[in-house]
């Protein structure tokens, strides 16, 4: 089985269901991996989403057709993840890595300035690029606990985070399988996972299959995490204030990493912040609640 070809055509499956056709496109750039795979689709001022941990770019897939109608949208593979190249994050200086995928992924493209969606890990990456070049960034939006702004992360990820350990966990219980797939999304994605279609999951099950993904995965959270949670040089929560740029913020009540609750007093040093809470959503909350969050982000993105 090519698990690649598997990959792209479930997503086929997923985006005619949708009703959309983005173009599946690889940019050759200069940062930290050579080539960056993203879809593009939609016309109209420049919008960057960039997904979080181990997923990839077409876990967007439900909220791409009302976006795009406003947005020219880029949706970018992380390194490790999806269809662009695999990144091993072993030693890697993990911030400064961060800002030069992003840098370069726009110089690739010719953008000279976007507005970002960025969720979770992809939170930290726009988050650490727009305080390095606020220059180029119209507004950030931040939907999901962004990764590094709170040190507690849930135990699953820490296990994985653990070197040599969560080789036998991939190897045993948490073997890649659908199953696996859908427990992940209940225990700490989504607030309701019988909402998720079997095609999902199963397009997803492929992307953990997608050769070198693996350890892209597993090498990231060795880099970012202890057992104890998130490393603390690598810590956000208390440089927030050194956003200069519109910053808007989508946390779903029921987010497995932090509550909205302090997640919001966190922001409150931002000095152009604005803060929604979805209900009956969790850490993707567009996964849970489509519609609002779909309509959140357009409102939030011209207010």
């Amino acid at each position: 089985m090519n698990t690649t070809e598997e990959f792209k055509r479930t997503r086929k499956i997923l985006f005619d269901k949708e009703g959309i056709q983005p173009q599946s496109k690889i940019v050759t750039t200069n940062g930290p991996v050579k080539n960056v795979h993203y879809l593009e689709i939609g016309s109209g001022k420049p919008l960057i989403l960039i997904h979080g941990g181990g997923s990839h770019s077409s876990e967007w897939f439900n909220i791409i057709k009302p976006l795009s109608t406003k947005y020219h949208l880029y949706v970018v593979d992380r390194p490790g993840c999806g269809l662009t190249d695999s990144f091993d994050y072993t030693e890697v200086d993990f911030r400064k890595s961060a800002v030069e995928f992003v840098e370069s992924f726009m110089n690739a493209l010719g953008l000279d300035k976007a507005s970002f969606i960025g969720q979770s890990m992809g939170g930290y990456f726009s988050i650490c690029f727009a305080m390095q070049y606020p220059e180029r960034v119209e507004k950030l939006l931040l939907i999901g606990a962004p990764a590094g702004v709170n040190l507690w992360i849930p135990l699953v990820l820490r296990l994985l985070g653990t070197k040599g350990l969560n080789r036998f966990l991939v190897k045993s219980v948490a073997k890649p399988s659908i199953k696996n797939v859908k427990n992940v999304h209940k225990q700490i994605l989504v607030a309701d996972v019988e909402k998720l279609s079997e095609d999902y999951l199963k397009h997803c099950y492929y992307g953990q299959l997608i050769p070198g993904n693996e350890k892209g995965f597993l090498t990231l959270l060795e880099n970012v995490l202890t057992l104890a949670g998130w490393k603390k040089d690598l810590y956000l929560g208390d440089k927030l204030h050194h956003l200069k740029i519109p910053v808007r913020f989508i946390w779903g009540d029921k987010d497995a990493f932090e509550k909205p609750e302090t997640g919001r007093s966190k922001t409150e040093v931002i000095q152009d912040c604005k803060f929604e809470v979805v209900e009956n959503a969790g850490h993707c909350p567009w996964l849970d609640q489509p519609e609002v969050c779909a309509s959140l982000i357009s409102k939030m993105l011209e207010d």
